[in-house]
């Protein structure tokens, strides 16, 4: 990967370290071009600071051009782009990061203020088609990583020979505090910020491994919206080296008979919240969870709640028999194969109870949870 920002502890107590790694190769300086971009940059940057803007692949940073800062800390880049948008990473006084990542294509009139504070980078960010998005993620991820520094300063002034448990404790908490929070407002970014370049900058250069559910939210999301990009056939060609199941992932289609001899699809209950539950009236713990279950399902019902229970039975009277003896008033549906049946196995059903939580959309948010979890996983999808 080109450019990566990855937080490690360096030790027991949580010390952090922010390390960034980039492969270089050098590039012919892009020509000029009427129909090409153009960056016009004013900074706090020192005379002479060396400039260089480097187009972004996912096996290194190509070099395009480069340019010195004026006395007035100006300066600025013009060539011709490739077809379509594409992103690119401005760097100061070497190759490497940390840097500003810009999206380019040919018409592209960008003005970029930067502000030097340190070791990081303020910036203001107008032109082209998709900046306003790269603008948002660099003010969201930089931001954590301002907090992160922070904390690393915090962390280093710890003695480590008075150290208490209490303070390790919350040291870690804190750690994997700002390490979700990140992760879920990158996830948030992703979902609510039209399909663009950034989108997939975020997916692969913001993460030491993206995640499945990233992959898959993304090239959905850049399908839908950006179907000719050449990011949107990377992030598809990744999701489809993803297992079916995967948080993250549309759950696989399941078609089969109800105990009323109808056809009953999964994706006829879209636009609700779905719990899709594999069981049988045979299995013990299946049965002990019903109770716990049917109170969630008679509070939640008429808010959008629904169960899809799958059955692994293989007799026809006793998976009745268990349906109207539990009292369970959600919907049905059975091979009547028990572990035979083509459904469990394309779920990867190893045993029962297992379950599956989709949200609105179809989309698997949690697997393998119990009842008593189910009312607090429910209630944010809901809303």
């Amino acid at each position: 990967m080109s450019i990566r920002r990855i937080y490690k502890m360096k030790n027991w107590i949580g010390v952090l370290a922010i390390v960034c790694i980039a492969s270089v190769v050098f590039a012919t300086k892009t020509s000029d071009g009427a129909k090409g971009y153009k960056i016009q940059v004013t900074s706090n940057l020192a005379e002479k600071t060396l400039v260089v803007l480097s187009k972004i692949t996912d096996a290194k940073l190509e070099i395009q051009d480069s340019a010195y800062a004026a006395k007035d800390g100006a300066f600025k880049f013009t060539g011709s782009g490739s077809e379509g948008s594409s992103l690119y990473y401005l760097t100061f006084g070497n190759t490497t990061p940390p840097g500003i990542p810009v999206i380019l294509e040919n018409g592209a009139q960008v003005k970029l203020g930067v502000t030097k504070v340190g070791g990081a980078y303020d910036i203001t960010l107008v032109g082209g088609e998709y900046n306003k998005s790269m603008l948002s993620l660099y003010n969201l991820y930089t931001g954590f990583e301002k907090e992160m520094e922070a904390f690393n300063a915090e962390v280093a002034t710890i003695d480590a020979t008075t150290v208490t448990e209490e303070i390790r404790t919350n040291t870690t908490q804190r750690y994997n505090k700002m390490i979700s929070s990140r992760s879920e407002a990158i996830e948030q970014f992703i979902q609510n910020e039209p399909a663009s370049p950034a989108t997939y900058f975020a997916v692969k250069y913001l993460f030491q491994k993206p995640a499945s559910k990233l992959i898959l939210i993304a090239a959905d999301k850049m399908e839908k919206e950006l179907p000719n990009s050449l990011y949107t056939k990377n992030l598809v060609s990744l999701a489809a080296n993803i297992g079916p199941t995967v948080e993250g992932a549309i759950a696989p289609e399941i078609s089969l008979k109800t105990p009323e001899g109808e056809i009953l699809a999964l994706s006829s209950l879209r636009g609700k919240v779905v719990l899709i539950d594999f069981w049988a009236s045979w299995c013990g713990p299946c049965r002990k969870e019903n109770p716990n279950v049917k109170k969630i399902y008679e509070k939640y019902k008429d808010q959008g709640f629904e169960i899809y229970a799958v059955s692994l039975d293989n007799n026809e009277a006793q998976w009745k028999g268990a349906i109207a003896k539990d009292g369970l008033a959600w919907k049905h549906v059975s091979e009547l194969l028990g572990w035979k049946g083509t459904v469990s196995r394309a779920y990867g059903v190893g045993s029962i109870p297992q379950t599956f939580l989709l949200d609105k959309e179809g989309r698997i948010v949690k697997t393998g949870f119990r009842s008593h979890e189910l009312e607090s996983l429910i209630q944010p999808l809901l809303k």
